[in-house]
């Protein structure tokens, strides 16, 4: 028999570190924390113990602790609507302008002068389709975009809900104003049957100065393939760099950023969009932030406490909290004017004029205290 004070003893300490998808009996844990928590335990833990079992207890305590630990900034308010999905977010250098890159709107285009905004949307990255001769090609998915060589590179995907079929493709501009990009075509590609989907790309040069594109959703989640030096085809083949093995294997929106000596990898992980306000996911099950780092570009990545992410690793970086929720397919830049890494993501409005509908969602930006070694995001 185990006493309430060993119990105590023997729960694992409460952190921002959260196993993904944690495979323990959510709808035991829901019980038991609605009646005990937030506050006082109001049910012996001996009771709980003979209720559930003490194994169970112990994951339920550990995520339900966590998640009251786990508190997350409110984002930046913003000056009128900024409806976004997956946005890159690049500050052009001649003159402080913001230009941010949407899903959908063939790579949709909207301007700022202040981050706050107003945001209005200028034009489209590929606004008569992508060359690419794949279903999805005038419905552009996840631009990313980021100056190199004198140039800025928009890499891009083109696939359908639910299918392999896809592409990754790069479109390049000296401006990033609208009607100034040249569409270079397909990059990289997936079909049905293979280990990984070519979406969401994202570039990151290495350590010794080499390009690596990173890329996946779902399936074996993320991987990455070298780039030649023209940044317009891949050179070997793609190796895998994070894994959840919980099904559905729900990772994808990879993001690779250096700071100091390590290579952050961050990643959405969860159910993204197509939420019911009557019927939503269980709690935990959306959209949420997590992280990984590594001496190297190429990994391995391991979370804060040492776990691999190729093993179902992930450090906790932002999760649903208060008009928040299913927040992912995050990006970063460092602000000139403010000289912060900013933290750049989409989430679902709670308050909207349809709660949790995917059709609102909105951008969000926080910046990022990098004081620990671990990213810890920060209002602004």
């Amino acid at each position: 028999m185990v006493t309430d004070h060993q119990a105590m003893l023997l729960m694992p300490h409460a952190s921002l570190t959260w196993t993904r998808l944690w495979p323990i009996r959510r709808r035991s844990c829901r019980v038991l924390l609605s009646a005990s928590l937030p506050g006082t335990l109001s049910v012996s833990l001996q009771t709980m113990i003979s209720t559930v079992g003490f194994s169970i207890l112990l994951g339920c305590l550990a995520l339900g602790l966590g998640t009251i630990a786990a508190s997350f900034p409110d984002p930046l308010p913003l000056k009128g609507s900024v409806l976004i999905h997956d946005p890159s977010l690049v500050q052009r250098a001649s003159d402080g302008k913001y230009f941010l890159f949407t899903t959908h709107n063939k790579a949709g285009i909207l301007t700022a002068t202040n981050l706050a905004g107003p945001w209005t949307s200028v034009g489209s990255v590929l606004p008569a389709d992508s060359s690419i001769n794949l279903p999805g090609r005038d419905d552009i998915w996840a631009p990313d975009v980021s100056f190199h060589n004198g140039q800025y590179y928009a890499y891009y995907a083109v696939s359908t809900s639910g299918s392999q079929n896809s592409a990754i493709g790069l479109a390049t501009s000296s401006s990033m104003e609208p009607g100034t990009w040249t569409d270079h075509g397909q990059v990289f590609a997936s079909s049905t049957g293979a280990a990984y989907n070519a979406i969401d790309p994202n570039l990151v040069i290495d350590e010794h100065g080499s390009p690596v594109l990173t890329f996946g959703s779902f399936w074996s989640d993320i991987f990455q393939v070298n780039l030649a030096s023209n940044l317009q085809s891949v050179s070997g083949s793609p190796t895998q760099v994070s894994f959840n093995s919980t099904s559905p294997q729900p990772e994808e929106g990879a993001f690779v950023w250096k700071h100091g000596s390590f290579y952050y990898l961050f990643f959405s992980s969860g159910l993204c969009c197509g939420f019911d306000a009557n019927n939503l996911p269980p709690a935990g099950d959306e959209y949420k932030v997590f992280v990984g780092r590594s001496s190297s570009a190429h990994g391995p990545f391991v979370d804060k406490n040492g776990k691999d992410l190729r093993k179902t690793g992930g450090t906790l970086v932002l999760a649903s909290h208060g008009n928040v929720y299913a927040p992912g397919g995050q990006s970063i830049f460092t602000d000139s004017k403010s000289g912060k890494d900013i933290f750049v993501y989409h989430y679902v409005p709670v308050n909207s004029p349809q709660p949790y509908s995917d059709a609102y969602s909105t951008l969000g930006l926080n910046a990022i205290d990098w004081s620990s070694g671990w990213p810890v995001l920060m209002s602004l």
